[in-house]
């Protein structure tokens, strides 16, 4: 019963905290339509959020969408008449989301699947839940683009719940070293390894969002638009570290990953939560430092 009441009592209090950081910042305007400098999204505002808000909360008046990327260091405060769409992110540990009561009631709906709360499952057909404003409850699941959902909730309203299923994966086309067939790789090198994603009839390379890209588990130095195979549209070409790949003497072939922009702005939800990954795998020749010389 003690651990309990002094629960309560830092519930409150973090409360009461974050209501007086919410009223202080309704006098400072807000130019910004992102709210990922300051944590407040006022009244009218939209903010797509898909990075991290960090040693801060994130109060919101407005609508809040949280994408895959997301992460709000100290906890979303969610005030009578907002929304908070939450397609993926995170909330820093020990921390919460925070809806209060009013009218209109804040309306707050996670999307994903395979939802649990306090590691008990939903029925699957369950559109909303409710969870003790004080002592809160932890929403637990997979989100759309297959992440894990975990959420502590802290609110006297209902928070509700949208079901999704995961698209499949979708492909694209790759090209190692432009310009050479043989895609040698000298894994010893300590230059770089360009990659190129090809626009062709079925997919455009320009709605890759390139701060997602992955090749053989390395994130890219640098990218830029340009027509790579010269068919007059333009190809996304980007430029990995040679020591950052993960890729052996026994490679073969090599994948680039990456996650499409409309997955983290478009406001369809099944855009938004349907498949975000998209790959391209193409051969690769690893060879050592004395064929590369020849």
């Amino acid at each position: 019963m003690e651990n309990k009441n002094k629960s309560r009592i830092r519930t409150k209090f973090l409360i009461i905290i974050g209501f007086i950081l919410a009223v202080l910042l309704l006098t400072v305007p807000c130019s910004a339509q992102s709210c990922d400098d300051d944590g407040y999204v006022d009244v009218g505002e939209i903010a797509d959020i898909n990075c991290a808000i960090e040693d801060n909360f994130l109060l919101v008046l407005g609508t809040a969408n949280l994408y895959p990327g997301a992460y709000v260091d100290w906890g979303i405060y969610a005030f009578n008449g907002c929304t908070v769409n939450v397609y993926g992110g995170q909330i820093g540990d020990t921390f919460f989301i925070t809806l209060f009561s009013g009218k209109p009631s804040p309306v707050v709906t996670v999307y994903g699947t395979d939802f649990k709360l306090d590691n008990v499952p939903l029925d699957p057909s369950a559109t909303q839940f409710s969870v003790d404003p004080y002592d809160g409850g932890v929403l637990t699941g997979i989100y759309g683009n297959g992440d894990s959902i975990y959420l502590w909730f802290l609110s006297d309203v209902p928070i509700y719940l949208t079901t999704v299923t995961p698209a499949p994966e979708m492909t694209m086309t790759i090209d190692i070293k432009p310009g050479n067939e043989q895609n040698n790789i000298n894994l010893k090198s300590n230059g770089v390894v360009p990659v190129a994603i090809l626009t062709t009839d079925n997919f455009d390379a320009v709605t890759v969002d390139p701060a997602t890209a992955q090749f053989a588990g390395a994130t890219p130095e640098r990218w830029k638009l340009e027509d790579v195979d010269d068919d007059g549209d333009n190809d996304m070409l980007f430029h990995f570290r040679t020591q950052e790949l993960n890729l052996d003497q026994d490679s073969t072939k090599a994948t680039l990953t990456a996650q499409l922009k409309s997955q983290i702005t478009a406001r369809s939800t099944q855009q938004v939560i349907g498949g975000t990954i998209v790959s391209g795998t193409d051969k690769v020749q690893i060879i050592s430092s004395k064929k590369s010389k020849k």
